[in-house]
């Protein structure tokens, strides 16, 4: 019988089904450079005040920006808490993402909070009071002290999404996995 004789040595090719399996078993290098990569995208959305579409978060209202003693010009930023809290976590080969404020949801979502109605007891230094200044002093530095009652009120936030990724920033994941795929295939 004339022919060909064709050899398959099958020994690389289970090699490497066996590394790309043990990759995909587990996912926790892949999962933390994702994880990483997140904190990433959602620091630079914290600095250009956008939503993971593009779209600029609502603007604060002008009576709060008024009072609002530090970082004027940013929304969702008063301290930093919110963008500093954002962690991930790999759980049940799954990754977690987000914060553990509990007005991180409102922010997100939006929504009203009721206030409910409460008096409290504010100080004041008569000498300034009659001199027009009406600013609440310590109570160690009071001389009198008048009580005032605030009535119930609603508080409406806006919805600013914060918290997912854009088409391209997906694309930036899902070229980590393949990276990430393609070395288990080359070990």
């Amino acid at each position: 019988m004339a022919g060909a004789t064709l050899t398959f040595d099958y020994q690389d090719a289970l090699s490497t089904l066996l590394a790309t399996h043990a990759a995909l078993s587990d996912p926790t290098p892949l999962l933390s450079d994702m994880g990483e990569k997140l904190l990433e995208f959602h620091q630079q959305r914290f600095r250009d005040q956008t939503a993971p579409d593009g779209t600029p978060w609502a603007p604060l209202s002008a009576r709060y920006k008024k009072r609002k003693r530090k970082n004027q010009d940013k929304i969702l930023t008063l301290d930093g808490p919110l963008r500093n809290t954002l962690r991930w976590q790999i759980a049940a080969q799954e990754l977690l993402f987000g914060t553990d404020r509990p007005y991180g949801a409102i922010h997100q979502f939006g929504g009203t909070i009721e206030m409910p109605a409460r008096s409290q007891q504010a100080y004041y230094q008569q000498d300034r009071i009659a001199a027009g200044d009406n600013r609440f002093v310590r109570k160690s530095k009071s001389d009198f002290a008048q009580w005032h009652t605030l009535p119930a009120y609603k508080i409406t936030i806006p919805a600013r999404e914060w918290l997912g990724v854009s088409a391209q920033e997906g694309d930036r994941l899902v070229e980590l996995a393949r990276n990430y795929l393609q070395r288990s295939l080359k070990t």
